[in-house]
């Protein structure tokens, strides 16, 4: 697997964001129900990543509550095919893999207020391989993070792309996420309330929880000293909570929720997605030991 998060035979970068996420299903049960199969009760988003903590680690990074309590967890990949030093998804719906949360090493940011996780693939790779199948591994990297370039050149407001599975939704016939468009609603570089986070001006849905935000310009752009031409991608933050606002006005930032169970409506979203910075995923370098 190549740390290069760009590869030969996708000509855009927005062609490639549909290998680079994947759709996470959870079950609080660790058992099949009477027709053979898992009972999911809830679903996020999580998308992979390279990081370098004893030579490059890849992972799927996610929110910590997306994972939380979760006995089973089922991640759906493309299979890879074609030369195996240049791999290409095999089209299709995808292959769904179960795996016992006791068996997933999930590594947790520090800070308990950093709502991000990390679990390292190559054990989980190891064990598809075994089920004779490989599957394609696209992943993002620390040099798809805003350097200070890209920092000088965003605007206060931004146009936006955030790629994940609101409530659990897919193309699940070519395994594709769903993109949504927004703007930043506060800058990107400040933080927001304190913290690095910022807040974006998107449709947030459950099950969005872990998704990666871009920005995604191929052409032209505005910048501060006016039109620029070419290509600027850049991984700014995940999103992990949204604002509500209660039946009786009042407005409350809390996680987006992932269950599948039905409830009655006492609260709506008010579509401002909460996002934490990109630069804290690479601080979950630090947990991972050499042996993973």
């Amino acid at each position: 697997m190549s740390k290069e998060a760009m590869s030969v035979g996708f000509e855009r970068i927005s062609d490639q964001l549909r290998y680079m996420t994947i759709r996470i299903l959870v079950s609080q049960e660790n058992e099949f129900n009477d027709s053979g199969e898992i009972n999911w009760t809830g679903s996020g988003t999580g998308f992979l990543y390279m990081l370098e903590a004893h030579g490059e680690v890849p992972v799927l990074i996610t929110n910590k509550h997306v994972l939380a309590g979760a006995r089973l967890i089922g991640l759906t990949f493309h299979a890879a095919t074609g030369d195996k030093e240049k791999p290409v998804p095999e089209q299709g719906p995808g292959r769904l893999i179960a795996i016992s949360s006791d068996h997933a090493a999930i590594f947790e940011h520090p800070d308990p207020d950093v709502d991000l996780a990390a679990i390292p693939l190559m054990p989980i790779v190891e064990h598809v391989v075994r089920m004779g199948w490989h599957p394609y591994i696209k992943c993002l990297c620390a040099k798809q993070l805003p350097n200070n370039s890209i920092k000088e050149g965003l605007g206060s407001i931004e146009e936006i792309f955030m790629v994940g599975y609101p409530n659990g939704l897919s193309d699940t016939a070519n395994n594709f996420p769903i993109v949504r468009r927004g703007i930043t609603s506060t800058p990107f570089c400040s933080d927001y309330l304190g913290r690095k986070e910022f807040l974006a001006d998107v449709p947030v849905y459950g099950g969005s929880s872990g998704s990666p935000i871009f920005v995604v310009n191929e052409g032209t752009w505005a910048a501060g000293t006016g039109l620029m031409e070419g290509t600027r991608f850049s991984l700014l933050g995940v999103l992990y909570a949204g604002h509500t606002q209660t039946v009786n006005g009042r407005i409350v930032a809390e996680p987006v929720p992932t269950n599948f169970v039905s409830v009655a409506k006492i609260e709506s979203m008010i579509n401002l997605g909460i996002c934490i910075r990109s630069e804290l995923i690479e601080d979950l370098a630090a947990l991972i030991p050499p042996e993973v």
